[in-house]
Parts: C-alpha cells; structure tokens; sequence
C-alpha cells in the first residue's frame, strides 16, 4: 500500500515568494546575532495585512508572535489623531421612478470596520459594482 502525506503543500503567494528569496538572501550573508533589517520587517507586515499573519510567517520563517507586534506597532493610533468616518449620499440612479420597486439594500464590512451600506432601488450589479469596487480598494 503506497504511503500517504497528511502534509500539504501550499502555494505561496507571488509578493510573498519574492519576499522569501529575499530573507534568505539576508539570512545566508547575516553576521550571527544581526538584526533582521527595518526594510525587510515594513515589507513583511505590509504582505501580513494582505494576506494574513499565519501564512506570512511560514512563508518567511518568522516568528508568528514577533511579526504581530511588528505589524501593531505600525498602525496609527486609535485614540485621537483618527479622522472621524464620514458619510456620502449618492444620489439614485435616473431611471428610478418612485413607488415602482422595492428598495435593495446591500451592506460590506471590511474587517477595519469600515461599513458601506447601499440602499439602491431597482438596482442591478451594474449599477453597484463600481461602487462596491472603490469600497474595496480603500483601506481604511
């Protein structure tokens, strides 16, 4: 019977490959005891907020913990200098009449909290997809 893996192999994400040849380029030219450089620590919590913390640190053979803290201790304050959210209306589309259809609503939460509610009547994915779009480009 032949032998099975209860391994699997991911497949590592292109930023996060390049990233990786990277470190261990550094790792094979280091001094013992150098510490990992500012640049390549921006880069690694930067690729950990796109693809998240767990399959960051494997692909770079970082410390789960220590990349956290990096990546918390690069964002902005929460207390004070945050700019308070903000609220746009945006006008229905032109061939809505009143009173002839239901109004849609649609909701997205993004995991920073910020919250797009769009309440179109007769709206198709048309209509909404450019803003839905926009939504998910911002970071907030």
């Amino acid at each position: 019977m032949p032998k099975t893996s209860t391994t699997t192999r991911r497949t590592i994400a292109p930023g996060l490959a390049t990233l990786a040849r990277r470190f261990e380029t550094w790792r094979a030219a280091r001094q013992r005891g150098q510490r990992i450089p500012a640049d390549l620590w921006q880069a690694a919590t930067e690729l950990a907020r796109v693809h998240g913390l767990s399959p960051t640190a494997a692909a770079l053979k970082l410390s789960y913990d220590y990349l956290q803290r990096r990546m918390l201790a690069g964002e902005a304050p929460r207390r004070g200098g945050c700019t308070p959210p903000t609220f746009v209306e945006v006008p229905p589309p032109v061939a809505w009449t009143p009173g002839v259809c239901e109004v849609g609503t649609v909701e997205l939460v993004q995991t920073s909290g910020a919250r797009l509610t769009l309440r179109f009547p007769d709206a198709g994915p048309r209509d909404l997809l450019p803003l839905v779009q926009l939504f998910l480009r911002h970071r907030a």
